[in-house]
Formats: structure tokens, C-alpha cells, sequence
């Protein structure tokens, strides 16, 4: 450990904080705007170890917020999965990287197994099969999961924020009736059924999981939130905070008081299944 490069993290979580940030694996599953934040936040925090899991490529609508990327990437097809490769090699160039250019999916396949070995996990998604999924997987495992969403109720409603759940064994997305039922079962439709929903039930741009807005400080301060309770999970200085809640039209960031659910199959298989971090 460079003591001169960590000196000012080690003054508030003294050296074994720092060794174990750096021998703790992490899996970041999605790298866009906000998955490429916490990669460069890690990275800085000395983090050594990262799987990179993502299959979408940098597309010009996204260069407002994906950290690393630069518009060659666009004309390149750059996978946003090799864009945050290069950019921790860059803070951390003896740094072990892995990446897997497919989605999470259920049963046996490459993003899978590399989430399941890991010590962390950061859900960076913008559907929710996938967070059922890491759910479903990091309690399988033990695995302390991190999941991030950032939402806005557009120009109209003027809110915007999102929120950070830190899932290490009580109150899972399930649980705390976080997961959308009715947007799990449209995406897990064939295409024919989405159109003949959309055609019978006239379903919003909002319902459907569209493209809406997307602003780099907003992801900022979601991927903050969610590095620091990692960090604070990792070194042991103080408990994740279960939910954290954050309300930019309101200058707020708010720990949520729910607990879970008592007797959730996911918060139980996690503590049978739970592991040291590493």
C-alpha cells in the first residue's frame, strides 16, 4: 500500500480500512452514467480488483454523462464495459480487470459467475428483471449488493434524485416493495405482447422504461452515496444505511426508516449463504 498516495483515506479508516478496499473485489454490473461513476470513484478510493459487466456500447446520447468516455468512442462502437476499463487503468494502471461485454441472466453464464465471485456488487441498471436478478444472485452468495436508480419526474413535475440501498442481509429491493411488479412483467414480454399492451392499455413513455432525462452531477451524487456506504461497509467504520434517499429539487438526502419485511426468502438466504468480503 503507497502510504503517500493513501495517507488522507487512512486518516479516517486507519491502514486495514485501506488494506481491505484494495484486497476486496468488486463487481459493477451496468457502466453507464452511473456504474461509470462509481468505477472512477473506487478506482480513487483504491479499489484493486473490478468486473466490469456490460454489453451496451457509448452512444452520443450518453456523452453528457458517462465519465471516461469521448466522442472516438462513439465512431469506434466503444463498449461502455472498455471505456470504464480504461479509465481505472488510467488511476490505477496495476489494477486486475475483468471485462464481460453480456447482461446478468438467470442460470449459468459468464456475467453470472464473475457477480457471484465477487466480494461486492453495484448494480448500476435502469430495468427491474436485472436488480430481481443481482437480488436473487447476491443472496445466493452472501454478497453485499448495491443497488442505484436515479429518477426524475421530468420538466413538468420538476422533481428529480434517486436512491441507494444497501443490501447486506436485512431489507432487500423486494422487501421494501421497491421493484416495479407491473414493469418486471412488461419486460419480460415478447415484443409482440409489449406492442399489443401498448395498443390495449395506451401505456406512458414512463411506464415503459424510456429514455428520459439524464443529467452527469445527479449520478454523481447517487454514485457517491452508494461508494461511501460501501466504503463504510468494507472498513468497518459504520453499518451500511439500509436506504438512502436523495431529492435534488429539494437540496435532501434522507435515510428511510423501513426495515423489510420479516421472513424474506432473499434477507434470509443471504445470512445462510453470507461470506467475508474479499
Amino acid at each position: 500500500m503507497d502510504d503517500s498516495r493513501y495517507g488522507r483515506n487512512v486518516a479516517l479508516f486507519g491502514e486495514k480500512g485501506q488494506q481491505r478496499i484494495a484486497d476486496t473485489s468488486v463487481a459493477i454490473v451496468g457502466l453507464g452514467g452511473l456504474g461509470s461513476h462509481v468505477a472512477q470513484q473506487l478506482a480513487y478510493l483504491g479499489t484493486q480488483r473490478y468486473a466490469l459487466v456490460d454489453a451496451d456500447i457509448v452512444s452520443e446520447s450518453s456523452l453528457n454523462r458517462l465519465i471516461g468516455a469521448v466522442p472516438g468512442d462513439v465512431a469506434q462502437r466503444t463498449s461502455k464495459a472498455r471505456c470504464a476499463e480504461r479509465m481505472v487503468g488510467t488511476i490505477q494502471p496495476d489494477a486486475q480487470v475483468e471485462v464481460v461485454e453480456e447482461e446478468v441472466r438467470r442460470g449459468s453464464n459468464r456475467a453470472s459467475a464473475v457477480v457471484a465471485g465477487s466480494g461486492a456488487v453495484f448494480g448500476c441498471l435502469d430495468a427491474e428483471t436485472p436488480r430481481l436478478l443481482l437480488t436473487e444472485l447476491c443472496s445466493s452468495v452472501g454478497v453485499p449488493y448495491f443497488d442505484l436508480a436515479t429518477d426524475t419526474g421530468g420538466k413538468d413535475e420538476g422533481w428529480y434524485g434517486g436512491r441507494v440501498v444497501s443490501f447486506t442481509g436485512v431489507g432487500c429491493l423486494s422487501c421494501l416493495d421497491l421493484l416495479d411488479q407491473n414493469l418486471m412483467r412488461y419486460e419480460q414480454m415478447s415484443e409482440a405482447d409489449r406492442a399489443a399492451s401498448r395498443r390495449l392499455y395506451g401505456l406512458e413513455s414512463e411506464f415503459l422504461g424510456e429514455t428520459g432525462p439524464a443529467v452527469v452531477s445527479v449520478n454523481g451524487v447517487v454514485a457517491s452515496l452508494a461508494v461511501t456506504e460501501f466504503m463504510a461497509h468494507v472498513t468497518g467504520i459504520r453499518p451500511p444505511a439500509l436506504q438512502l434517499t436523495f431529492r435534488g429539487d429539494l437540496s435532501r438526502i434522507v435515510p428511510s426508516r423501513d426495515t423489510g419485511r420479516e421472513g424474506c426468502p432473499y434477507c434470509s438466504a443471504w445470512q445462510v449463504n453470507v461470506r467475508s468480503v474479499g
